[in-house]
This record gives structure tokens, sequence and C-alpha cells, in this order.
């Protein structure tokens, strides 16, 4: 269906919820909902828009010796090297989907190993540390365990990327109950922060994320990219792989995303971040 313009009546209808001081990403989202187009639901927000982009991004230089060109074409990137990813309809982002990544009993056998090993989610940053429920997960942090399932699953996601896991963190899977989630979101450093200066000094920023669903969930659940207006639902053995940044190397705000709350059931995932810096050669050869 082609999105119209928003008219008149919907301005009128956003200005007194606006005023009304409603949630502004819930609006967007019911805008988006009734087929009107993205650039006229942003226009008439204005300030209010939640998708609306730091400026910042357009003042900050890459490291020069970082070829972001070849991290941005890896081997994921070419249908004849990966011809099972499919890439998202859009240019704001490199997001591509890989169904059955895994295996059901693949996925039923890591998150065993998850489910046992689980402590309260963390964050990084000070923006979201005062909303308590930001992120109200659980994390298990598979890379420090002595599996041989979590080393061949480690391999496999680093060779299907095509970036070895030298230039990575270790794996880590994520439980979610009934209510949990992690709200909107960045997975790179903000540059020139404290953050970045902690987290980032020594390896990089974040370049790509890795993410794979482990099980189907009765009900929410999904990842939502907010600025793509598209939520993927949980699908047993499905990869959702993103770069975080352009191939300049600049923070890509357009992979702004939340993990939606769960309605029902439960929801467990892994991920897997990539980053700037590492050891040996970060590509696998052709």
């Amino acid at each position: 269906m082609r999105r119209r313009q928003l008219d008149d009546s919907w301005k009128n209808w956003l200005r007194e919820n606006i005023e009304r001081q409603c949630d502004p990403e819930e609006l967007f989202y019911i805008l988006v909902e009734n087929h009107f187009s993205l650039a006229s639901i942003r226009a008439a927000m204005g300030d209010h828009d939640p998708t609306r982009l730091p400026r910042a991004i357009v003042t900050r230089k890459a490291p020069p010796d970082i070829d972001y060109k070849a991290i941005a074409e890896t081997r994921l990137t070419h249908p004849d090297r990966c011809p099972q990813a499919r890439r998202f309809p859009s240019d704001l982002v490199q997001l591509y989907m890989i169904d059955d990544f895994m295996s059901h009993d693949q996925c039923d056998a890591i998150s065993e190993v998850i489910c046992l090993n689980l402590c309260p989610s963390t964050i990084t940053g000070a923006a979201a540390e005062p909303d308590k429920q930001f992120r109200t997960s659980s994390t298990s942090y598979l890379g420090l365990l002595n599996s041989e399932l979590v080393e061949a699953l480690d391999e496999k996601i680093a060779r299907t990327l095509g970036i070895r896991s030298s230039y990575s963190e270790g794996l880590q899977g994520h439980h979610y109950s009934v209510g949990q989630e992690f709200k909107k979101h960045t997975d790179f450093f903000e540059p020139d922060t404290e953050e970045f200066a902690e987290h980032g000094a020594e390896h990089g920023n974040r370049t790509w994320t890795f993410m794979v669903y482990l099980n189907d969930v009765s009900k929410g659940g999904g990842t939502n990219f907010i600025n793509l207006a598209h939520i993927f639902p949980p699908r047993k053995g499905q990869a959702l792989i993103w770069n975080n940044l352009y191939d300049n190397g600049m923070p890509n705000y357009n992979v702004l995303h939340a993990g939606m709350p769960v309605e029902e059931g439960h929801k467990v995932i892994i991920t897997k971040w990539f980053r700037e810096r590492g050891s040996g050669p970060m590509f696998y050869p052709d």
C-alpha cells in the first residue's frame, strides 16, 4: 500500500496529543500503522520525533587506520558468498536476515546453557541510568564458559559474517520473561563520551551486531527498529545482522532499536558484537 501525506485532521490530532504529553513513540507508530509516510510524520512531529538523529554525528572524525569500507563489504554482504542472507529493503541501514541460521535442536541446546548461567543484564552509558526498567532481561556470558557447543557457534557466526572472532566480544545469551524488555538504544558506543573512553579505548567501537532468536514467542518480544518503522518478531533460528557504522566509520543512528516487552511466554536470544580493532588479520581469506 502506498503511504500518504498527513492531512490537517491528523495534524490536529497529533498536535493535541503532543500537548497532552502522550508518548511520542506511541503517536509515531499510530501514524505509521495508518499508512502515512515517514517523511510527513517526522515533519509534523518536529522536535518530538522519537527517531530524530543527534547532530553530533557530523563533527566526529573516524580513526584513519581502519578500513571501514572493507568492514561494510564483508562476506555477509555478497550474495555469491553468503546466498542465504537477505538484505532488509532500506538504504538507511545495512541489515540482513538469515532464516534457519541455527537448527531447532541447536537453539534448544544453547538455550539450556544460557538458562543455567544467568545474571541481571547491564547497560553502558549514563543516559538510561535514571530508568530502572530500561533493560530488564537476564544475561549469560557464554564466552566465559568452557563449552565446545559455544565455541562452535561462535566460529560459525564469525565465518558467516566474514570477520574473525578475535575482532569481537564474547558471545552472550539473553533471557526475557513476561514484561521484560530492552528500551530503544544503539549498540555502538557514543563517540567522545565517558562510555566510549571506558569501553572503546582498546578495541574501538562496535561494528556489526549478530543476533539470533532461539525460540518463537507467543506474543510480543520483537526487535523494533525505530527509524525503519519495522518490528522483527522472534522466529526460532533466525539471525538478524546489522552494521552499526557507516562505511566511513561514523555511527549510524538509524540502527536505533528496542527489544519489545514479552507479553506471553519468554524470549531467548544470543548476541555477538564485533569491534574495530582486534588481533591478527580481521577477515577470513576468500
